[in-house]
């Protein structure tokens, strides 16, 4: 499988708990400005290799674990708290509970780890700005935003665009030679579809089929996410940032964000004018999440409701969203893809079910992904589990004292909860390095209730998308859309490796942790797709055409 990290060594620090009650958590040593980073950056594993652990994340934080048991301390600038970020790691989810139930109204979340953007949208006043800080601005704004969104019915109520914008766009992969780019340009293609109801067609890298601006708005938002992490964690930065100066790679994320927003929040208010002036919607449009939060926010404004969104926290809102929506659905599909181009039976069995169900659904895409098909969902949860889009899924400020595993952690404390050692654990994963989506199915989970390993089905480990108050209010309609592309892409595509000895897939850590894929093979298996493979040159355009 693609870039498993070797099982934690010491299988009872997953799980037992400290030998000396309210005792500090142990951890690395920390100094202020460098944090642990003499310690961290660079770590030796037992078997005597090495990573470099900000840049080597599946491996790092488990060794962490792996060192010094399910609760721990560490230090890195940019990223935990204080002069020495200090950050304490909790890799058990029944633990974590403890942590949930003591974020307080405000609560913290990982969007607050992310100072350059709050130093930008301070510097420039921006509106959206308020939905990074902990304070009645953003439960105010994250309260309206959610109604069209978050609940099961309103994400369900997006399965209908999504499912015909994914028809098209999965079409578009082996036009790309990279499949974590055509990855990207997807999840820009299927929310922006939700969102404003129009297609961008991102993911169509031919002469003509995007507009300039939509290409831009592309550009900019995946050099802003590229760039964030380095910005986070760059010593110069900030330095220079607490003096109010700002560093060479400051400016270039700050022209990034810029561009991205500025777009985004144009298209929102060229919406919000085509509503205001009465004029006719397309269907998409009408069914946008866009139209559907002003409906909504315009109606409690009339009904005199005090919480109602202003013009400008939907244009703020709506806009943090599209610029939000490309990181962690495309990192889960592609590394889902990663799996299946080197695991054909797989791939094949999925291919069937995905079949099945088109067939009794009359080819609706859209009814295929609302279905949560058992083997589909298996397929995404074993990505998960072996190769996560986030290792650090959740980050909570305590606002209380509390006891974490026999450990004191005193409030104010940042906690993160580090969800991949335990599920890589030989003591609770039978054979933990290997591709095994039946793990999920039904009746693997039901034998393991009243087992220690029914620990793995823990909600808190079953996806990327944080938890609590500050959980991402898009997370099931990025479920809908990580559906949507392999769902399509398996139909549409036989995917194999064009070089089959290449044994790993590195990865890349950037705001999330993404597989820097190796070139695929699609072999075409509908008349659709027949049809984008006959315009090709066996090796032109990007992937590889088989006949």
């Amino acid at each position: 499988p693609p870039a498993a990290p070797p099982p934690p060594r010491h299988k009872s620090s997953m799980i037992a708990p400290a030998s000396s009650p309210s005792a500090p958590p142990p951890g690395f040593p920390r100094l202020p400005l460098l944090g642990s980073l003499p310690w961290f950056s660079n770590l030796s594993l037992p078997d005597g290799s090495s990573v470099q652990s900000l840049d080597e994340q599946h491996e790092s934080w488990a060794e962490g674990t792996r060192r010094h048991g399910p609760v721990w301390r560490v230090g890195i600038p940019g990223l935990g708290k204080g002069i020495s970020g200090d950050l304490t790691l909790c890799a058990d989810p029944r633990e974590f509970v403890k942590v949930l139930q003591a974020e307080g109204k405000y609560p913290y979340g990982a969007i607050q780890l992310q100072w350059p953007f709050i130093v930008w949208a301070t510097k420039h006043g921006r509106t959206v700005g308020k939905l990074f800080t902990r304070s009645e601005d953003w439960r105010h704004i994250r309260h309206g935003m959610q109604k069209s969104i978050l609940p099961p019915a309103a994400a369900a109520g997006y399965a209908a665009i999504i499912g015909t914008t994914g028809r098209e766009v999965v079409l578009n992969a082996p036009l790309w030679d990279d499949a974590g780019s055509f990855m990207s340009r997807a999840s820009f293609d299927l929310f922006a579809g939700l969102a404003l109801g129009r297609r961008i067609r991102a993911s169509d890298p031919r002469p003509g089929a995007s507009l300039p601006e939509d290409e831009r708005f592309c550009v900019d938002t995946i050099e802003a996410l590229d760039l964030l992490p380095d910005v986070i964690q760059d010593l110069p930065s900030i330095a220079m940032s607490s003096l109010g100066l700002e560093s060479p790679m400051m400016k270039r994320y700050f022209r990034a964000v810029s561009g991205a927003l500025d777009y985004a929040e144009a298209q929102v208010r060229e919406m919000l004018a085509r509503l205001d002036a009465a004029e006719p919607l397309s269907t998409a449009e009408e069914a946008s999440y866009l139209a559907s939060t002003v409906r909504t926010q315009r109606a409690a404004a009339a009904a005199g409701a005090a919480d109602a969104l202003t013009d400008d926290e939907i244009v703020a809102s709506v806009s943090v969203a599209l610029v939000a929506s490309v990181d962690t659905t495309s990192s889960i599909a592609t590394w889902v893809l990663a799996h299946l181009a080197r695991e054909p039976e797989v791939q094949q069995r999925l291919r069937e079910e995905v079949a099945a169900a088109l067939q009794q659904h009359a080819g609706s895409l859209a009814a295929v992904i609302e279905e949560e098909l058992p083997y589909l969902k298996a397929v995404v949860r074993e990505t998960h589990r072996l190769t996560p889009a986030l290792v650090i899924s959740s980050v909570k400020e305590v606002d209380a004292d509390i006891d974490l595993a026999g450990h004191r952690i005193p409030a104010g404390s940042l906690v993160a909860l580090e969800n991949h050692s335990l599920q890589m654990s030989e003591a609770l994963v039978e054979q933990p390095r290997a591709f095994r989506p039946e793990r999920w199915l039904a009746g693997a989970v039901a034998e393991r209730k009243g087992t220690p390993a029914e620990l793995i089905d823990h909600p808190l480990l079953s996806a990327p998308f944080s938890a609590g108050a500050r959980k991402c209010p898009g997370s099931r309609v990025a479920t809908l859309e990580v559906r949507a592309l392999i769902a399509g892409l398996v139909h549409n595509w036989r995917i194999g490796l064009v070089d089959e000895r290449q044994a790993t897939v590195p990865y890349r850590c950037q705001t999330t942790i993404a597989p820097t894929m190796p070139r695929l093979r699609y072999e075409p298996l509908t008349e659709e797709s027949r049809a984008v493979a006959e315009g090709l040159p066996p090796r032109g355009g990007g992937g590889v055409c088989a006949p």
